[in-house]
C-alpha cells in the first residue's frame, strides 16, 4: 500500500466489498475524496482549482515595457489611417471617368413653320417634310415631292437629305445660298429652307431653322 501523501493522515479501512483500502483526512479532520487525495499527490491545491488566466490584449509588453496608453495610440493611429484611406477611395470614386469639357456640347434645331415649331434634338432625332400627309411637316405646294427632305441628328451634327425630284435651296443667315438634290448637307447656325425654289421672307412657305447648343 503506498504512502499517504504529504498534509493528509491515513487509516486502513474497508469498503464495502470488504477490500482493504484507505481513509485519508485533512489537516481540520474532514475526509477527503480518493479524487481529491490523487490531485494533492500530483502537486494541485486541494482549497481551489486553478484560476484561468485572462490575457489583457491592451497591456502586452513588448520589448522592454509596452503600456496600455501606447496601444490606445496605436488604435487611433490606425483608426485615422483608415478614414483618410475611405476618404481618398470615396473622392476616387466620385471623379468622372472622362472631363466635362471633353463632352461635346448637347444640341437641338428648331424649326418652324406655318406658325407651328418642331424640335430636333436627342429625344426626336429625325424630322420628314413633304406633301404627304404622313410626314411631320406638311406643304402641300407644287414642286414638292411627297418626301421631300429628311432632317436627322447625327454624331451631334444635324443633316438635311434630300429625297425630292427639284432640289431644296438652304439660305444661310450670312446671305449664302445652297442648292442640294438627292444629297446631303449640313445646317449649322440659322437660315431658310425653301422647297423646290427659293425661300423667301415673307413666302408662308419657307421654312425657318434655328442650330442652338443647350
Amino acid at each position: 500500500m503506498s504512502k499517504p501523501p504529504k498534509k493528509l493522515k491515513g487509516r486502513p479501512a474497508t469498503d464495502a466489498r470488504g477490500n482493504s483500502t484507505w481513509k485519508w483526512v485533512g489537516e481540520s479532520g474532514t475526509e477527503v475524496e480518493m479524487e481529491r487525495v490523487k490531485a494533492l499527490g500530483e502537486g494541485l491545491s486541494l482549497e481551489s482549482p486553478p484560476q484561468k488566466v485572462v490575457v489583457d490584449p491592451y497591456n502586452q509588453p513588448q520589448g522592454k515595457e509596452r503600456t496600455k496608453g501606447r496601444s490606445l495610440d496605436d488604435m487611433r493611429r490606425l483608426d485615422q489611417e483608415m478614414k483618410r484611406g475611405h476618404e481618398a477611395l470615396v473622392k476616387r470614386l466620385r471623379q468622372p471617368t472622362f472631363r466635362e469639357r471633353d463632352l461635346p456640347p448637347t444640341r437641338r434645331m428648331r424649326l418652324r413653320f406655318d406658325d407651328r415649331e418642331l424640335l430636333v434634338d436627342e429625344g426626336h432625332s429625325s424630322i420628314t417634310i413633304g406633301r404627304a400627309e404622313e410626314n411631320d411637316v406638311v406643304v402641300t405646294r407644287e414642286r414638292v415631292s411627297r418626301l421631300h427632305v429628311r432632317i436627322e441628328l447625327s454624331r451631334n451634327k444635324f443633316v438635311l437629305i434630300d429625297q425630292s425630284t427639284n432640289g431644296t435651296f438652304v439660305h444661310g443667315a450670312d446671305g449664302e445660298e445652297t442648292f442640294i438634290r438627292r444629297g446631303t448637307l449640313q445646317l449649322t447656325g440659322q437660315g431658310m429652307i425653301g422647297l423646290g425654289r427659293r425661300p423667301g421672307q415673307g413666302s408662308a412657305y419657307t421654312i425657318r431653322f434655328s442650330c442652338e447648343e443647350v
